[in-house]
């Protein structure tokens, strides 16, 4: 395949993503259809199972790009060393715009949730990862600018991590699908900022 073509190929492929992103975003990924998505950026439904077998697999590469765009945001973040405290506080804010905008494409039931655990344990696994590496270089960072103290930076990124997902799911837990009215959604910001805060003033030097 020529260079030229690779191109056409990836921007056809941008399009897709980007028309299946506004879609789930509108109407979530049980009430979006692959005929809609082609409509919308005029290709046949035969060409768009051409670049993706079914609707899940549409999904799956949507949420892949929201969370690489995610890992490259917080990684520019870290990039500008700024102080250690404030980039935690970021990463926070930066996690919960992710999260709604996970709430936002699915717009799944709870339920849906837990019996789709192979799609969406394989979304995850590979990004909970990479979550975490970035907490633990946050705090490296902290201590080599002798803000936070000397730890496993490992063990506490994993203990941090923990307790944010543990409040989320609690706040998921209690709804039947994946929406929060604006008073939950500021129950659960305030929850998370307040360990998050806790959680600085524990390390901090």
């Amino acid at each position: 395949m020529s260079p030229k073509n690779i191109e056409e190929e990836i921007s056809k492929i941008d399009n897709v993503l980007n028309a299946a992103q506004k879609r789930f975003g509108q109407f979530g990924l049980c009430k979006t259809t692959m005929t809609e998505i082609a409509s919308d950026i005029g290709l046949s439904k035969a060409a768009l199972y051409y670049y993706y077998p079914d609707k899940e697999s549409l999904f799956e590469a949507v949420i892949r790009k929201e969370q690489k765009e995610f890992v490259e945001e917080i990684t520019k973040l870290i990039k500008s060393a700024s102080k250690a405290p404030v980039l935690l506080s970021m990463y926070l804010k930066k996690r919960q715009d992710y999260f709604e905008k996970f709430m936002n494409l699915s717009k799944l039931k709870y339920d849906s949730i837990m019996n789709s655990k192979p799609l969406f344990g394989k979304l995850f696994e590979a990004f909970n990862k990479k979550e975490r590496e970035l907490v633990r270089t946050i705090l490296e960072f902290g201590i080599s600018n002798k803000e936070f103290k000397k730890m496993n930076t490992q063990e506490n990124a994993d203990f941090l991590i923990n307790l944010l997902q543990g409040l989320r799911f609690i706040a998921l837990k209690k709804q039947d699908d994946l929406t929060m009215n604006d008073e939950e959604r500021t129950q659960l910001d305030e929850n998370l900022k307040k360990t998050m805060n806790m959680f600085i003033r524990d390390i901090s030097i």
